[in-house]
């Protein structure tokens, strides 16, 4: 009689129950590596392109500071960068992230310059990232 109440161990439904109960947990939960990716892959461009606007910012800043022109040169209106080739943009790998930048130079007053840059890329949003940034330089008066 004793050998009939032994409870050691689990039996085939219980296993079956907690690998039934495991799938279902599991299944349930791949829904959300889709939207995981999405957001991860979203986040990455629009930490790119945010450095790319950044620098294109200062690039533009420090070329109107030194020179004192709006030159097409100090200031390219139309740029595309890629990924693989961020210097030249002339080498696209395949499934390469291609932002396309746009700044903009207006020149208000003596000496004041706004510039205004835009990053888009593809699958972004439809008017991309802009920042701008009022540049001006003083002179100092002769000393004494």
């Amino acid at each position: 009689m004793s050998k009939i109440l032994n409870n050691k161990g689990i039996s085939i439904i219980e296993a079956v129950m907690a690998a039934l109960l495991t799938a279902v947990a599991v299944i349930s939960l791949l829904p959300m590596q889709d939207t995981s990716l999405r957001t991860g892959f979203r986040a990455d461009y629009l930490g790119r392109a945010v450095g790319i606007m950044q620098y294109e910012l200062e690039q533009c800043e420090n070329q109107l500071m030194s020179s004192g022109i709006a030159t097409a040169t100090a200031c390219p209106p139309n740029k595309v960068i890629t990924m693989s080739d961020p210097i030249n943009g002339t080498s696209v790998a395949s499934g390469d992230a291609t932002f396309t930048v746009v700044t903009t130079v207006t020149n208000p007053a003596v000496n004041q310059w706004i510039v205004n840059v835009r990053v888009t890329w593809t699958r972004g949003p439809a008017n991309g990232i802009s920042s701008s940034v009022f540049v001006t330089r003083q002179y100092l008066a002769s000393p004494l």
